[in-house]
């Protein structure tokens, strides 16, 4: 089980929507690489992004405020936001995100998110964002008339290596999981499944150590404190619930190593043959 703590990105900032209400916008961090490297230092291992205003845009607007997060952390990540062709997806993989989200572009345009994936496996996966069962898009500004298992089958076979499913009515609110609707979708799929939207305690946590969950891959959970200024919402992380899951030795011992760069870091968790040489560093 992988936790992953969430940065969503809007005008540059770490924020919270309710409900996914540009309207609706707690800042949390106006750093957002200081807000990961907070994460990082709580033992987590991994990191969820999200462009807001690249999913409402189309295309990567909070690219400098990605880069800085890349250059400050070694954490395995993963982007979605804006990610709606080729090029993009090249780009942020060139840039050392681990994995990119596919959201909307899932649903309009099913043979990118096909190709990518036989271009680059285990390195896509696919944002499912649903209300009242059915998935939006477009920044959640839109609803399809489609369910988010009928769009989660078209890609069973395409290599697709995670779902991220969010239930839009829960998200922002910190009032637990959707655990029922998740696992569903888990159960009915062969693709690994991670929750997302509304945890909010310890307590979701071990709902997600339970048996019935032991098909989901992990779930995001949203920032709650201010590494900068330590405003109310202040919140330790648990130890014992940081997975490790697919780091290396070799990751490790180059935490604090200072010749190599973060991202060639965040590039050995997947890929150990990718670490510098002691002439290359």
């Amino acid at each position: 089980m992988i936790l992953f703590p969430a940065i969503d990105l809007k005008d540059g900032a770490c924020v919270r929507l309710e409900q996914g209400d540009m309207a609706r916008a707690t800042v949390f961090n106006h750093d957002p690489a200081a807000q990961a490297h907070a994460f990082e230092s709580s033992g987590f291992r991994h990191l969820h992004i999200v462009d807001l205003d690249g999913a409402f845009a189309g295309k990567p607007m909070n690219v400098a405020a990605v880069d800085r997060i890349l250059d400050t952390v070694g954490l395995c990540v993963q982007l979605g936001g804006g990610i709606r062709d080729m090029a993009t997806i090249e780009g942020w993989l060139d840039k050392g995100v681990n994995r990119v989200i596919i959201g909307t572009a899932a649903v309009r345009d099913p043979a990118l998110v096909k190709e990518a994936a036989k271009a680059f496996p285990k390195r896509i996966a696919v944002g499912l964002d649903a209300r009242d069962g059915k998935v939006a898009v477009q920044g959640w500004a839109e609803t399809s008339e489609l369910a988010a298992l009928e769009i989660a089958r078209r890609f069973e076979d395409a290599g697709v290596s995670a779902i991220i499913y969010t239930d839009i009515a829960r998200d922002g609110l910190l009032k637990g999981l959707n655990l029922d609707a998740t696992i569903g979708l888990a159960d009915a799929i062969s693709i690994p499944v991670i929750a997302s939207g509304g945890l909010a305690s310890i307590e979701d946590v071990k709902r997600l150590m339970e048996p019935r969950a032991k098909k989901l891959e992990g779930a995001t959970m949203p920032a709650r404190r201010c590494a900068c200024c330590g405003r109310r919402g202040r919140r330790s992380y648990a130890p014992g619930f940081f997975s490790t899951r697919r780091v290396t030795p070799e990751y490790r011992s180059l935490r604090h190593s200072t010749r190599v760069s973060m991202r060639s870091r965040r590039r050995i968790v997947s890929n150990p043959a990718a670490m510098p040489s002691a002439s290359a560093a």
